[in-house]
């Protein structure tokens, strides 16, 4: 089975704080591509999907209903992440195991550190966004706010936005269970090989969906052959600049 990846879209309505980027036809082409050309069998949505931490569940689906009801396909399986854990149809997880016995363990990734983890540290940060919501109202600050989550989520930059090396040590506690472990969380593609009891052990974190971007695992579940995807903002999409896979 072919299983594409993908995280962290952060959805929303629009708005001033709105982060998703994308029109909902442009996404849906997109991604409908991807899987004819790599014949993907499933969409793992692996959490922030939404952004509930800006606008109401009710007010994101009202303003987003051709992808809403793309995602309710059979084809997908939508994973909760720290920003629509309110969502009671999500799964907290998705473990998957092949012929072979090997297992594929696929979480949004944020239960790795304290602020997105806990439920007193996502209250601190609604809090924020509250805040943040009657602030950016000013033309400024509106400015200040886009210009900050650009540069934290820019890939070559350090310190990133996340430490990974503590979502690094979090995968590695669940690779002693699983074989593969694919994250999301922490908006950058990452891949890693290691060996546990002389087994080979992979952790992959699919990126990130936002601010008109696409990132994705592709992942063959039967080999646990993988490809990680980046499409800059900026590009014009085009499948013939696919990796091969």
């Amino acid at each position: 089975m072919i299983l594409l990846v993908v995280s962290d879209l952060h959805i929303d309505t629009g708005g001033k704080l709105g982060t998703f980027g994308w029109k909902p036809k442009k996404f849906i082409e997109v991604v409908d591509a991807i899987i004819q050309h790599y014949k993907v069998d499933k969409v793992i949505l692996n959490g922030d999907i939404f952004d509930l931490y800006k606008d109401s569940y009710k007010d994101i689906v009202e303003a987003n209903k051709k992808i809403i009801d793309y995602f309710h396909r059979n084809q997908f399986v939508l994973i909760r992440g720290n920003h629509d854990i309110w969502v009671p149809s999500f799964k907290n997880h998705l473990t998957i195991k092949n012929s072979s016995g090997k297992t594929i363990h696929i979480e949004h990734g944020h239960k790795a550190d304290f602020l997105n983890g806990t439920r007193f540290g996502r209250g601190i940060s609604l809090a924020f966004y509250s805040m943040l919501r009657i602030l950016v109202k000013i033309r400024w600050v509106e400015r200040l706010f886009f210009k900050t989550v650009s540069y934290i989520d820019e890939v070559e930059r350090i310190p990133r936005k996340y430490n990974t090396f503590k979502y690094l040590i979090y995968a590695l506690k669940l690779l002693r269970r699983y074989d593969m472990v694919i994250l999301g969380h922490t908006h950058k593609l990452e891949s890693h090989k290691i060996y546990y009891l002389n087994n080979k052990k992979i952790y992959l974190n699919c990126g990130t969906c936002s601010l008109k971007r696409f990132q994705a695992a592709l992942v063959d579940t039967e080999t646990l052959d993988y490809e990680l995807i980046k499409i800059p903002k900026k590009a014009k999409f085009d499948v013939a600049f696919l990796p091969p896979f």
